[in-house]
């Protein structure tokens, strides 16, 4: 599933790319702030704004952070047991990993829908906007994890 690997790669990058931008939002919302509330005004939706991106970037950042496999990892569990226990270990893992972020994205899903009932304080936009990043970076998850799966089985690169 040498497909599935490049739709993952080509996902990642465009999440890095965005993460880069929520960064710099963040920072020139909060810098246009500190100059509005120093000018005697202040941007009554800047704090707003900058929570929403920061909580996308958390959830985003943690695909990215899976992706380059910067989590804690459980290198040699059944190393003593030889390759064929830990690829049975891998395997096991990865679909704990895939059963857990299909059930983030399918509550995700549910409750970004009923968010949409519910309005910002400070910009008046539903709150399934803002909610909707946790389904999205559930699935990107599970695009990168389907991807290591098919990579694991000998079918292409990460």
């Amino acid at each position: 599933m040498r497909a599935l690997a490049l739709v993952s790669r080509a996902i990642n990058s465009a999440v890095e790319k965005l993460l880069i931008a929520s960064g710099a939002a963040i920072c020139v919302i909060l810098f246009a702030q500190v100059l509005f509330r120093y000018a005697g005004d202040s941007l009554g939706w800047s704090e707003e704004v900058s929570r929403h991106l920061l909580v996308a970037i958390t959830f985003l950042g943690g695909t990215v952070a899976y992706k380059r496999a910067s989590f804690i990892g459980l290198q040699g569990i059944g190393h003593r047991f030889g390759p064929a226990f830990q690829r049975g270990v891998l395997l096991v893992l990865q679909l704990l990993t895939l059963a857990c972020f299909a059930l983030i994205a399918w509550f995700g899903a549910a409750y970004t829908i009923k968010a949409g009932e519910h309005t910002s304080s400070s910009l008046q936009i539903p709150m399934s906007i803002p909610y909707a990043v946790i389904p999205i970076a559930a699935v990107v998850f599970i695009v990168h994890v389907l991807a290591d799966m098919a990579a694991a089985r000998g079918s292409g690169p990460r």
